[in-house]
C-alpha cells in the first residue's frame, strides 16, 4: 500500500462492499427461477459474464471513489463527482430492485434508460476534474449502452413482462 492514502481507500473500499451488500439484499431470489424462465436475446452474454462484470463494476468504483478524494483538490468538484458517483452507485443498487425485486423487464429497461443520465453526468464531471477516472468509467458506460440493449430486447421478448 505504498503510496495509498489508508483513509480514503479504506472509505472507498467501505462504500463500494455497503453498495454491494445493499444490491444483493435488493436482488431476492429473482435471478434463481424468474430470470432464468424468461427468453433471452441471441446476443445476451452467459450469466457469468454479468458476474465478472459485476465485480469490475465494484473494483473500478472503488478506484473511482479514492481518486476523487485523494485527486481532486477543489472542494466544490471533489464533493460534485463524490455526490454523482455515489448516486451512480445507489442507482446501480437500485436498478438491481427495479429488474429483478420486482420482477419487471420494462422496469429494468427503464431502469436502465434513467440509469444512463447520472452515469454519463459523473463522467462528464470526472473528465473536468480527474481525467484517469473519467476513463476509467469509460468501458463501463460502453457496457451500460449494452444492457440498454439486451434489457429492451428481453422487455419485447416476454411481452412486457
Amino acid at each position: 500500500m505504498k503510496g495509498l492514502k489508508r483513509g480514503p481507500l479504506l472509505r472507498a473500499l467501505a462504500a463500494c462492499v455497503l453498495f454491494a451488500l445493499f444490491g444483493g439484499a435488493l436482488v431476492g431470489e429473482g435471478l434463481e427461477g424468474w430470470y432464468e424462465g424468461l427468453e433471452k436475446p441471441w446476443f445476451i452474454v452467459p450469466l457469468g459474464a454479468f458476474y465478472a462484470v459485476g465485480v469490475l463494476y465494484y473494483v473500478a468504483f472503488a478506484v473511482v471513489l479514492y481518486r476523487i478524494l485523494v485527486h481532486i483538490e477543489d472542494r466544490r468538484a471533489r464533493g460534485i463527482c463524490l455526490a454523482l458517483a455515489l448516486v451512480v452507485m445507489l442507482s446501480n443498487e437500485l436498478w438491481n430492485y427495479l429488474f429483478f425485486g420486482v420482477r419487471s423487464t420494462l422496469a429494468g429497461f427503464v431502469g436502465i434508460a434513467l440509469f444512463l443520465a447520472p452515469l454519463t453526468a459523473l463522467i462528464f464531471a470526472l473528465s473536468r476534474f480527474e481525467r484517469v477516472s473519467a476513463n476509467l468509467l469509460v468501458p463501463y458506460y460502453l457496457w451500460v449502452l449494452y444492457d440498454l440493449a439486451w434489457t429492451f430486447e428481453l422487455w419485447r421478448l416476454n411481452g412486457g413482462a
